[in-house]
């Protein structure tokens, strides 16, 4: 496997868990852990985040794993669908004075694994 694969891969493995601890932490009266949901969103909001990010993370685990070739392109809805979250999180409830550029940094993420998914020789040959 290619160390990019590698990377990818840990990352959405990553993205599962963080995304489990998400909607536990929405069901559960008390978690060991510190939260990872902004105090800031309401609870429609984080349905939708916690539920992008775990569509995102099986989406590529499943993609990668089953060398599924509609991977790339299921991955760019799965992060356009993460990006308008983005969006709605960052203009419409965080108060940050970093917001800005934690979103400028979230979309460069998803724009250099799509680029990636789309054009590097290793995931075009593997998802095909």
């Amino acid at each position: 496997m290619h160390v990019l694969g590698y990377i990818i891969l840990v990352i959405h493995f990553l993205l599962l868990l963080w995304s489990a601890g998400g909607f536990l932490e929405m069901i559960l009266p008390r978690i060991p852990w510190k939260p990872f949901t902004n105090p800031e969103f309401p609870n429609w909001l984080l349905i939708i985040h916690w539920g992008s990010v775990l569509f995102a993370s099986i989406s590529f685990l499943y993609g990668y794993f089953a060398q599924w070739t509609k991977t790339p392109q299921i991955m760019a809805v799965a992060y356009g669908l993460m990006a308008l979250v983005c969006v709605i999180e960052t203009f419409g409830y965080m108060t940050s004075k970093t917001k800005y550029l934690a979103m400028g940094a979230e979309f460069l993420t998803y724009t250099v694994i799509l680029l990636l998914l789309f054009k590097n020789k290793y995931f075009i040959d593997y998802f095909n």
